[in-house]
């Protein structure tokens, strides 16, 4: 089975100022006060202008660019956010992980097989369920790729609606 994510984790306030500054970035609100931003690259690419040549200094990432990862420490600012991916496919892969706070970088991007994400999300404060870790305890677990994120970001819109 595979697990391929790309998405920012950012607890309350700082989900608000994310959405703020980029409305267009679909959000989901997860019941623990942090919200799931799903990025891809048409996203960032209407975003970020095209850095020439485009530089990517975190190789196992797919989307981490030089420029995507000066653009979210600017999306710290006031704040703090992970920016998360997996790749796994049949158990075999990894995962990676980059926080900023108030602008800087204060986990670099980090590629590993395991725990890379968990330790993020215990940087920006993101509590361990009683039986699960903090990947599992906002629910990334249960999701296997954007797509399904969209889908549950878009049931969550049609439960606010009246």
């Amino acid at each position: 089975m595979a697990h391929c994510i790309q998405i920012i984790v950012a607890p309350e306030p700082t989900a608000q100022l994310i959405a703020a500054s980029w409305p267009e970035l679909p959000r989901y609100r997860h019941a623990t006060d942090v919200s799931l931003f799903p990025v891809d690259a048409n996203a960032i690419d209407k975003r970020i202008p095209l850095a020439k040549p485009l530089t990517n200094s975190a190789e196992e990432f797919v989307l981490l660019t030089d420029s995507f990862r000066l653009f979210l420490r600017s999306l710290s600012k006031g704040g703090q956010l992970a920016y998360i991916e997996t790749e796994y496919f049949g158990g075999v892969g990894g995962q990676g992980s980059l926080v900023c706070r108030d602008g800087v970088e204060v986990i670099p991007p980090t590629w590993q097989e395991s725990n890379a994400i968990n330790r993020a999300l215990k940087e920006i404060g993101v509590r361990r369920g009683l039986m699960a870790d903090r990947f599992a305890s906002i629910g990334l677990g249960d999701i296997r790729g954007n797509d399904e994120l969209l889908d549950m970001i878009a049931a969550q819109k049609n439960e606010e609606s009246p």
